[in-house]
């Protein structure tokens, strides 16, 4: 068989398909990670957080979040009334959504919420308060450093 310039333009061919077929499997197995798997959802919806962020900049007083030893503690303002107040907390993990850790707003009376924090990984976390007090959407957002 005699090697001719059809012959090699038919192994160029050959060898174009094969590259591009294994460049299509492996992005079809690349692991995408978004913020949130809801992610464009949520972005429509963004002004109503621009909203919230605004009301809470309102406030006299803000919440404080403290982390100390192995608890977080979220403390209200005394000018809330504690049993009208309603939410979640959102630990959110930025480097990873499966690790974010959600709780429902529940203040005792003296309007603080602790959340154990034993249970997270170490690295960073942003606390996210969205809360409803008396009708008026909230929230509110502080970064900490699990240890």
């Amino acid at each position: 068989m005699k090697f001719n310039w059809g012959t090699g333009i038919v192994i160029v061919i050959i060898l174009f398909v094969i590259g591009m077929s294994s460049l299509v499997y492996i992005s079809v197995k690349q692991k995408i990670n978004l913020v949130y798997k809801d992610y464009y959802p949520r972005e429509i919806a963004h002004q109503t957080k621009i909203d919230k962020v605004n009301n809470s900049l309102l406030l006299k007083e803000n919440i404080k979040i403290a982390y100390s030893g192995d608890v977080i503690s979220i403390n209200f303002p005394s000018f809330f009334k504690f049993d009208e107040v309603e939410g979640q907390i959102q630990l959110y993990r930025p480097s990873d959504f499966e690790k974010d850790v959600y709780v429902a707003l529940k203040l005792d009376q003296s309007g603080v919420q602790q959340i154990s924090a034993t249970n997270l990984e170490k690295g960073k976390y942003i606390v996210k308060v969205d809360w409803t007090s008396q009708g008026t959407p909230y929230f509110f957002e502080q970064d900490i450093h699990v240890k």
